[in-house]
């Protein structure tokens, strides 16, 4: 019973957290990201490998650093504190990207 009731209270810092996320910015975060797939997938399709490539990393390193997305980042730990569940929002892993190239995903 503990469990449980642990978990519920979790669930509610977790929703709380949530809550503190700027939707406006979150929406923007989005846009950003679409207009980026759209720059890259473009580039690609141009044959222009090594520059989708140096877009998806800076891409990326800005979009890590981004408050709203820290704050995503700690409300996903907290609930994966909760309960056992797939990355809600996967961190950026720089290795990952090297390692393979952003034309072939």
């Amino acid at each position: 019973k503990g469990d449980m009731q642990n978990m519920m209270q979790v669930m509610q810092q977790v929703q709380q957290c949530m809550a503190d996320i700027d939707q406006t910015k979150l929406k923007e975060l989005q846009t950003r990201s679409e207009q980026a797939k759209k720059k890259i997938d473009t580039l690609c399709a141009q044959g222009k490998r090594d520059k989708a490539q140096e877009q998806a990393i800076s891409f990326g390193r800005k979009i890590a650093s981004d408050p709203t997305i820290k704050q995503m980042q700690k409300c996903g730990e907290m609930a994966q504190g909760a309960m056992p569940m797939p990355d809600m929002v996967e961190t950026y892993d720089e290795e990952k990207y090297a390692n393979q190239h952003v034309c072939d995903q």
